[in-house]
C-alpha cells in the first residue's frame, strides 16, 4: 500500500496536474497580435478595433504617455531601426492577461498606470522599459514597495535574456538586487537591462531602475542631453534553461 501511495504522490498526481495546467494554458493561446505604440494617433480607427485585445487606452495616463513620447530617450529609441518596440500587453495573450501580475492585479489607476513600453535591441542584447508607478503601489511613507520593484527587475531582466537561450525560455536561478534609493509614488521610471554573459543554457543579465533622464543646469549651459537618470536600484540576474525545456519546443505556448 505504501508503494502505491508513493507512486501516486510522485508520478500520478504531478502528471495529472501538469497535463491539466498545460491544457488550461493552451486554451487561451494563441492570441492575435498587432501593434499600438505612441506613434499611433489617438483617434486612429484601428485603436477601437484593438481594445479588446490590449489594455484599453482609457485605463492609462495619457499625460504620462505624452510626456514619455516627448522625452529624448524615447525619441532615440523609437527612431532606432535595430530596436523592437511594443507594449507589454502585446506579449501576453488576452486570456492570460487577468492572471499576469503586471497586466492584471497590478495594472490600472493608481497602480501600473500605463501599459509598460518595451524597447528591445536584439543586436546588442539591451532592453529599456518605461513604467509609471501610482500611489496604490506605495507604502505608508509614500514610497513604492520594494516587492513591486523586485518583480519588475526579475521580469525585465529575464525578458532581456530569453532570446539567447536555446529554446528562448528559462527560469530565474538567482536575482541579486541592491536598493540604492526609494522610488516616490506617482513616478515614471525606466528599467535598463543588458546581457553581460551568455553560454549554452545559462545567461547573466545586469540591470537597473532609474528615473527618466531630465536636463540639469549643466545640460542647459553646455547644450547637451542627459543620458541617464537617478539610479534607484541595480540588479544581476542568472537565467537558466532547465534541460527538460527542450522537450517542449514543439509546444509553442510558453
Amino acid at each position: 500500500m505504501s508503494a502505491l501511495r508513493a507512486a501516486n504522490r510522485l508520478f500520478v498526481l504531478p502528471t495529472v496536474g501538469f497535463t491539466l495546467g498545460v491544457f488550461t494554458f493552451i486554451k487561451a493561446w494563441p492570441d492575435e497580435s498587432s501593434t499600438i505604440s505612441l506613434k499611433d494617433p489617438s483617434n486612429s480607427p484601428s485603436v477601437d478595433k484593438l481594445l479588446h485585445r490590449k489594455q484599453p487606452l482609457v485605463l492609462q495616463r495619457s499625460d504620462v504617455l505624452n510626456k514619455i513620447a516627448k522625452s529624448t530617450l524615447y525619441q532615440e529609441l523609437i527612431s532606432n531601426p535595430s530596436v523592437e518596440h511594443l507594449a507589454q500587453s502585446e506579449k501576453i495573450p488576452s486570456g492570460h492577461r487577468p492572471y499576469h501580475v503586471g497586466q492584471g492585479p497590478l495594472f490600472g489607476p493608481s497602480k501600473l498606470e500605463i501599459d509598460p513600453l518595451i524597447f528591445h535591441n536584439l543586436k546588442d542584447d539591451t532592453l529599456v522599459v518605461f513604467y509609471h508607478l501610482g500611489s496604490g503601489l506605495s507604502n505608508e511613507k509614500n514610497k513604492i514597495h520594494k516587492g513591486v520593484l523586485s518583480l519588475l527587475l526579475d521580469e525585465g531582466l529575464c525578458y532581456c535574456g530569453f532570446p539567447l537561450l536555446p529554446s528562448k525560455r528559462g527560469v530565474t536561478a538567482k536575482l541579486s538586487i541592491n536598493f540604492e534609493k526609494d522610488v516616490p509614488a506617482d513616478s515614471t521610471i525606466i528599467l535598463r537591462a543588458k546581457v553581460s554573459k551568455s553560454k549554452g543554457r545559462k545567461c547573466i543579465i545586469d540591470g537597473s531602475l532609474e528615473s527618466v533622464p531630465s536636463k540639469g543646469l549643466l545640460n542647459y549651459i553646455t547644450g547637451s542631453e542627459p543620458t541617464t537618470g537617478e539610479t534607484f536600484a541595480t540588479a544581476k540576474c542568472i537565467l537558466v534553461e532547465p534541460k527538460w525545456f527542450k522537450y517542449l519546443n514543439w509546444l509553442h505556448v510558453f
